[in-house]
């Protein structure tokens, strides 16, 4: 896993999603992962996890709570949820997601960002909708200098999609 130019996290969402899905995958470890909460000591599922998914150049302490975001998000969906034809926005829109809710979380910084999308992970877990989770990866993973066009990508998508009452 050590090469010159390390991939994304983005770049390791399906094989994240795959390796959730997977039925040789620990059913112990899985409920862990989905039922970890953002606070308190992280469970050694999902260093377990990082560890043998996630290029080292991303397994800093420094990105654990990102982890630990994305890879609750996964755990919750059925059979990984990973459909990359389907944008993160427009699955949000199709769950009903709250437009309010929406600017909140694309709005939000740090903790409250996690907290947002992790949130709204659960209700896209709850619809039973699969999407393309590497738009929650550039979400929670994003700096000041992407997080603009991260946020445009995902309202357009919302929007696009969005039914009109």
């Amino acid at each position: 896993m050590n090469s010159p130019e390390s991939r994304g996290p983005s770049a390791h969402v399906p094989a994240l999603a795959r390796a959730l899905a997977d039925p040789h995958f620990s059913n112990g470890e899985r409920a862990a992962l989905k039922r970890m909460a953002l606070d308190g000591p992280a469970p050694l599922a999902l260093h377990r996890f990082i560890l043998r998914q996630v290029d080292e150049a991303w397994q800093g302490e420094h990105w654990t709570a990102r982890w630990r975001t994305l890879v609750c998000a996964l755990a919750i969906q059925r059979d990984g949820g990973f459909d990359p034809t389907r944008p993160w926005g427009q699955a949000l829109a199709e769950a009903g997601y709250a437009e309010s809710r929406l600017e909140r979380l694309l709005a939000a910084q740090g903790d409250a960002l996690l907290a947002f999308a992790l949130r709204a992970a659960r209700q896209l877990a709850a619809k039973g909708l699969a999407c393309d989770w590497r738009q929650l990866a550039d979400l929670v993973f994003s700096g000041a200098d992407s997080r603009e066009r991260i946020n445009t990508r995902i309202a357009r998508d919302y929007y696009r999609n969005l039914k009109k009452d």
